[in-house]
């Protein structure tokens, strides 16, 4: 998950990013957080589908656009980005809500700050869930919507990422599944796991990935890898959480 701060304050900008560490933390996210000064410094590197949340100063000097224009053109572009606007009065509240999920006042207390971001839950957990794997002694935690699928040989698992990158871990395959679940994985074979949000087709035979890579489909898993890649389209149109 990506999480912008665009602050052009310093002080606020450094009470921001602790208040929002403490959440993740406390919750075991992981999120990469950048900072920005300006409307015009973020707009220069936005993208739709880039940030996941965006806490932006509704109230920014520093440049000739505002944190409420900003907002607007992000809203416009990318309609699934999770706005937070962070303001020292609450005169724009109604007008920021046709483009923000929430905001908080500043000075940001813990208790805005957590009730912010569930307010993002949707956008939490469709990017930040990870598990923990050990890898070569090491723990590594690997977030679940970068694998592809997961191939099972004796006990150890072989994930797949995107581009085919590999990482191997000791683990069984009923550990595997402890840890995934309640996500969008599903077996479809002895040796594998798939992941529904990377297949792009599913044949009679086989998962076909965003990659072009695919996976076997066992024929005692048929009818369940079917019925599982159906509901999980369906509810990615409806637009529920994954």
């Amino acid at each position: 998950m990506r999480i912008a701060i665009c602050e052009d304050t310093k002080a606020d900008a450094q009470l921001l990013d602790k208040v929002l560490n403490r959440y993740l933390n406390a919750n075991k996210l992981t999120a990469e957080i950048n900072f920005f000064t300006s409307g015009e410094d973020f707009l220069s590197v936005f993208e739709p589908g880039k940030f996941q949340i965006i806490f932006m100063d509704i109230y920014m000097t520093k440049s000739g656009i505002t944190g409420m224009d900003t907002a607007k053109k992000i809203n416009a572009l990318d309609k699934d980005a999770a706005i937070i606007f962070t303001t020292t009065s609450d005169e724009y509240i109604l007008a920021g809500y046709s483009v923000a999920v929430f905001y908080i006042l500043k000075p940001v207390e813990q208790i805005n700050m957590n009730e912010a971001m569930e307010k993002c839950r949707l956008q939490i957990e469709r990017f930040a869930k990870t598990i923990e794997i050990i890898v070569n002694r090491m723990p590594l935690q690997i977030r679940l919507r970068d694998i592809y699928f997961v191939e099972i040989i004796v006990r150890n698992c072989i994930f797949t990422f995107a581009a085919g990158r590999k990482t191997a871990s000791g683990l069984s395959l009923s550990n595997l599944l402890d840890k995934l679940d309640g996500s969008t994985f599903i077996q479809c074979h002895r040796s594998y796991v798939v992941n529904i949000l990377h297949v792009r087709k599913m044949t009679k035979t086989d998962f076909v990935f965003e990659n072009g890579e695919r996976v076997p489909i066992g024929r005692k898993y048929q009818d369940a890898a079917q019925k599982a890649y159906r509901e999980c389209f369906e509810k990615m149109i409806m637009g529920e959480t994954l």
